[in-house]
């Protein structure tokens, strides 16, 4: 299955989610925040990001901008996990590569669906 980065600040869907992704197989690792979701995909090369988008130090659209200047993390499909559904977020973050967007709250079947169609090949 794919590695799988988990950028959430908030600690109880941070553990849900790493949960859920091991019970469908996947490998997880984790961020708490943009900063540190910008070290982990720069180190570990994640076969995908899952990311919120209003987190402390480093929001998820500003770790995207970064991530995607760097030629080594620039393709890493994106998920962005939000409660934020307006049109004006969704633009920005599809400027910045975002395809899918899984709004809260979610379920397993949801997550599991665009984890499949983010990291199946084309």
């Amino acid at each position: 299955m794919a590695l799988i980065l988990v950028v959430d600040d908030e600690p109880d869907l941070l553990a849900l989610l790493v949960e859920q992704l091991q019970a469908l197989g996947h490998e997880v690792a984790v961020a708490h925040d943009g900063a540190e979701g910008l070290r982990e995909a720069t180190a570990r090369r994640p076969d995908l990001l899952l990311t919120d988008v209003i987190m402390p130090f480093m929001d998820g659209p500003e770790m995207l901008e970064k991530l995607r200047a760097q030629p080594e993390t620039r393709d890493i499909p994106v998920i962005a996990l939000t409660a934020l559904t307006d049109s004006r977020t969704r633009a920005r973050l599809s400027s910045l590569g975002v395809e899918r967007f899984l709004p809260k709250p979610y379920t397993l079947r949801e997550l599991a669906a665009h984890i499949i169609a983010a990291v199946s090949p084309a």
